[in-house]
């Protein structure tokens, strides 16, 4: 049996002490021994690093760790023996120079783990200081993140302590008709980590909430964050080799399943990063992947979720840690009906292929749809904006309030204040206030740092905007960073070349808002504005006769005759106008 943990500087002669406490043994019922814990008051005070020690119920001890001078990490094992039962374990750790008081730390390892019971022990002056104990405190029959402290206890009175009689009364407290496992479907615990760069650059206040919605979108329950400032990025640990520490400490203090970055992360990153905190890592790209893949309903949109996925994750496979150790495994590793990925480089590439090929297929589907639209000679308008900025709604209430008669009936698309929404872009044709009939096309919100590899995936959806005659540019009013997301808006369409468009700028969720000076500020800023409220319709009129002024106002109604010997022009014609009517003479067209 060997000392585990962080044993670099330590002399082997304490190394061969610590080693020895696996041949010592707890009377039977007592809570430790004098003899170990001599040791570990000893051994504490020579090297000033914490020492914890787990032992069974038979007395036996079943490891022995060193942590750094403030910390040591807690068994790296899952104790737990299902919620009625305690795990059958207890922790002894020493306090160096310190009160035996038990931190945050320790009591979530406490309740983490199940563990029977948690001890400090103060060490000072090479003896004890004081020793202080933790139970889980079972709520209505119900182990959850209860607890008793009891202390502060002296070395002798923990020497004769009993801890059978007190872990069999609490098993006993447990209701035995609960079922086994209790909360399966339960939110995943997510720790938000961004990086601030000192010379400018790297993730803000307003990104990180920004991270948080979006973890909430993937179904993660934030519990913590940490915003780090640095000179760069730490090329092994993205916040350096003593943050990530700290983050370990975080992890267990908040009972944290997964790390969320505000920022795209190395292969070799993720690796270690997840050595040093035992927790799941995930980057902003992989988060916002896994939120597509969740939404993807169509076959199309399935197919470029995947295929973005696997570009992203090719490149990055070296290194990788627990995001391709999972299959499904919650956030990160979703994927819409996607087969486990391989490690395998040749493989994911042949299925990018496979995906590539398919997308072809049905970018031919959207060109032939898009060339008999272009034949109809109807305009076509696209909602472009800022994920959850109310896209969608104004589309239903546009179709609501000026339907086409020539336009079946369809469902609304989904309307939810939660951030990309929708996925799959959806068409419908409107009648404008003075008669003209257009198309209105919803698309996918875009958002800051979207990942490069969606783009490229999406790029067929989204050169449904490249061939718009007009774009809507929705800004969420409301937004503290409106400006922030109109220049992220901007810099994708000049990604697909579309900043060429006609443009109108709809103010949006003008009900909600109760500064008007924003409101003034950014209709200064911006030209061709419009100040609606989607949900309530105000302003959707003024909005319409816009595009109707924006579409319209150069088209000419005029009659004009084709002599018979000269109907070779008509096919050009109708290629390029739209006819109203047409009537035969003897003399022509």
């Amino acid at each position: 049996m060997r000392v585990n943990g962080n044993i670099s500087g330590i002399k082997d002669v304490y190394l061969e002490k610590l080693e020895g406490l696996y041949d010592l043994e707890c009377r039977s019922g007592g809570f430790v021994s004098g003899d170990i814990l001599d040791t570990l008051i000893d051994v504490t005070e020579n090297i000033k690093r914490e020492i914890s020690i787990f032992i069974n119920r038979r007395g036996k001890l079943l490891d022995v760790t060193i942590g750094d001078s403030f910390t040591v990490h807690v068994l790296d094992m899952d104790l737990r023996r299902g919620i009625r039962r305690l795990s059958g374990i207890r922790c002894i750790h020493t306090h160096p120079n310190a009160s035996g008081k038990l931190s945050k730390v320790d009591l979530s390892a406490l309740v983490n783990l199940r563990l029977d019971a948690m001890a400090a022990v103060g060490v000072e002056s090479g003896s004890v200081k004081d020793i202080y104990i933790a139970y889980l405190k079972p709520m209505n029959g119900v182990l959850g993140s209860d607890y008793t402290i009891r202390g502060p206890f002296g070395k002798s009175e923990i020497e004769n302590m009993s801890i059978l009689n007190t872990v069999l009364d609490i098993e006993k407290r447990i209701e035995t008709s609960m079922p086994e496992e209790i909360g399966k479907n339960k939110k995943e615990r997510a720790l938000l980590v961004g990086l601030k760069l000192q010379g400018g650059g790297g993730s803000s206040d307003d990104l990180m909430e920004e991270l948080s919605q979006l973890a909430d979108t993937a179904g993660a329950e934030t519990v913590g964050r940490m915003l780090q400032t640095r000179p760069n990025v730490d090329p092994a640990y993205y916040i350096g080799h003593g943050k990530a520490n700290e983050l370990s400490l975080m992890c267990q203090g908040y009972d944290v399943d997964t790390i969320i970055f505000d920022d795209e992360l190395s292969g070799a990153q993720v690796k270690n990063l997840e050595e040093i905190t035992g927790a799941k890592v995930i980057d902003r790209t992989t988060l916002i992947l896994d939120i597509f893949a969740s939404r993807a309903q169509t076959r199309e949109g399935k197919l470029q979720v995947e295929l973005a996925q696997l570009k992203y994750r090719m490149h990055r496979l070296i290194g990788l840690g627990k995001v391709l150790s999972r299959t499904g495994g919650g956030i990160g590793t979703r994927g819409p009906g996607e087969k486990k990925l391989e490690t395998d480089r040749r493989h994911i590439r042949e299925r990018i292929n496979e995906l590539e090929k398919d997308l072809e297929d049905i970018i031919k589907v959207r060109n032939t749809q898009r060339a008999r639209r272009r034949k109809s000679m109807i305009p076509v308008v696209s909602l472009v904006g800022y994920t959850n900025s109310g896209k969608s709604t104004m589309r239903n209430t546009m179709s609501r309030m000026y339907p086409s008669e020539a336009s079946p009936k369809k469902e609304s698309v989904l309307e939810a204040d939660m951030l990309f929404a929708t996925l799959d872009p959806t068409t419908r044709l409107i009648r404008l206030p003075e008669g003209h009939e257009v198309l209105i096309s919803d698309t996918v919100g875009f958002i800051r740092k979207l990942p490069h590899d969606l783009i490229d995936a999406f790029r067929a959806t989204l050169e449904e905007v490249v061939y718009s005659d007009l774009l809507v540019h929705v800004v969420d009013s409301c937004a503290e960073n409106a400006n922030d997301q109109i220049d992220a808006v901007n810099s994708v369409l000049g990604q697909l070349n579309a900043l060429d468009k006609p443009i109108i700028i709809a103010l949006n969720k003008i009900d909600k808002l109760r500064d008007k000076d924003t409101l003034s500020l950014l209709s200064k800023k911006l030209s061709d504005t419009v100040e609606v409220s989607a949900l309530n319709g105000n302003g959707i009129k003024d909005l319409l006769s816009a595009i109707e002024n924006k579409l319209f106002s150069n088209i000419k109604t005029v009659t004009i005759k084709i002599p018979y010997d000269k109907m070779r022009i008509k096919s050009s014609i109708y290629d390029e106008c739209m006819v109203l009517s047409e009537r035969y003479e003897k003399d022509g067209l």
